[in-house]
This record gives structure tokens, sequence and C-alpha cells, in this order.
């Protein structure tokens, strides 16, 4: 079965990319969604990801960095004229729900690009107190006005919300072009959901239908956080076809590569 890790990023360390292929290959990993999101978080930049996409096409997509009330609908339109084919969505000026942000969320309908928004509390590596970081603004809730402006848009919703959990499950019960992944650090919120069994929030016959696997962990960690999830299907009893869109199915049906 394939697996495509929907939600990775680009350290900015010497050889990240290299270990991460290779970690990839220990992994059985076919494809990574890579994006750079910059010195706050010790990663690489938007130029780092087209270098490693273009030098690794059928091992990497591109999902540009923007940051609302920073980029505008320009950097979607330069980006994907360059290859990228994702949105990664982080540090907002404004919640996501003020209508500032939504040409950006125009220009990814426009160019069929899925977006990536993360949401939850923001642990950036550089305290930036000048940077008006803002959790709150990173509401899963704060989604909900988008998904009805834009209907088409696709939507995944990163760590299913963090601690709103319940938020982003319901957020995704409710709205039709809504995805979730439950990426994470191995000691971090991953930990409560399974002693809270993920059932709790994402309840609903058919709620797993709609999760994208990924990791946004180091490489060192990818290992770790791949046997955990499938180790939670297994224990969710899990079937072959729920199984397949959350390893690969739906991400690439989010890219216009395949239907879920």
């Amino acid at each position: 079965m394939r697996i495509i890790d929907a939600h990775a990023h680009l350290l900015d360390e010497p050889g990240y990319l290299d270990a991460l292929l290779a970690t990839m290959d220990t992994c059985g990993i076919e494809q990574v969604c890579l994006s750079g999101i910059g010195p706050l978080f010790k990663c690489g930049t938007n130029d780092d990801v087209r270098r490693a996409f273009t030098a690794h096409p059928d091992r990497v997509v591109g999902a540009v960095f923007v940051r609302p009330g920073v980029d505008g609908p320009a950097a979607i339109d330069r980006a994907r004229d360059q290859g990228f084919r994702m949105v990664k969505v982080s540090l907002p000026r404004f919640p996501y729900d003020d209508s500032r942000g939504y040409p950006l969320w125009e220009r990814a309908v426009a160019h069929a690009m899925p977006v990536l928004f993360h949401t939850g509390v923001v642990t950036p590596a550089v305290e930036a107190p000048d940077e008006g970081i803002s959790s709150w603004a990173m509401h899963p809730m704060q989604l909900e006005p988008v998904t009805r402006a834009f209907p088409t848009l696709k939507l995944i919703v990163a760590h299913l919300g963090i601690h709103w959990n319940h938020d982003a499950a319901e957020l995704a019960r409710m709205r039709p072009n809504v995805y979730v992944d439950l990426t994470g650090e191995p000691g971090g919120w991953r930990v409560r959901m399974d002693r809270e069994g993920v059932r709790t929030w994402l309840w609903w016959p058919g709620a797993l239908d709609n999760v994208c696997f990924g990791t946004d962990v180091h490489h060192s960690k990818t290992r770790r956080i791949l046997d955990e999830d499938l180790a939670r299907l297994d224990a969710l009893g899990v079937g072959d076809d729920t199984r397949r869109r959350i390893l690969s199915g739906n991400i690439l049906h989010l890219l216009g590569d395949d239907e879920p």
C-alpha cells in the first residue's frame, strides 16, 4: 500500500534533504509534501523547497509557505508557476477568518492547490515578540467562514487542532471540503489522543475517511510516527479502503492525482 507524507518540513540542517529521502526509503514512504517555514522554526525557505522538488520531482511535492498579512496572492501565483503544488499556512498576522486573507484562498482555488493550515498552539523555535504571533488566530473554527466562502477550496486542518480537537473534528464532520491530519511530536498531543482514544473526537461513521497521514517531525522520528499511526489503524480495525485513503489516497485526491 502506497504511503505519502502529506505534512513535513525541510529543516535548516546540513544534508537534511538527503537524510530525509533515505529515511523515506527505509520507511517505504513514496513521496513527501514538503514546506520550508523559515528561520523562526529553524527550517529552510521556499527557495530551498523549490530546489528540493526540482532535484527530486518524483519524491518531493512542494508546499509554498505563506503568511496571511505578510504574503499576498501573487506569492501563490508565483509559486504555482515555479512548480509548487500545495500551500502551507501558519503565523497569520490576523485570524484565518479575516477577509483580508481571502485573496490568498481565491488564488489557491484558481490553481487547484490544497491548503494545509496550522491549527492550535504554535511553538516556533525562536521567540519573536515583534511578529504578532497568536495561536488564537489559528483556532480551527476560524476556518469555518473560509470553507463557506470557498466551498471548492480543499483544506487540511493540521494536528486536529492540537488541543482544540473537538472543534477541529466537528468542523471536518460538518464541512465537506475539510480534511485533517494527526501530526505532531511523539511526546506531544498525540499521547493524549491515544489515552483518550481518537474516536472521542472522530466518532461518526466514516470519520477517518478524511484523515491524511503526515509526520511533521524531524526525519529521525519519522519511523516512530509511522509505526504509531499504523498501530493505531490496526487497533481501530480500519479496513483497507479507509487505510488507503489515509496513507495516500486523500492527499493524492487533493493534489488532483487520483480519486480517494
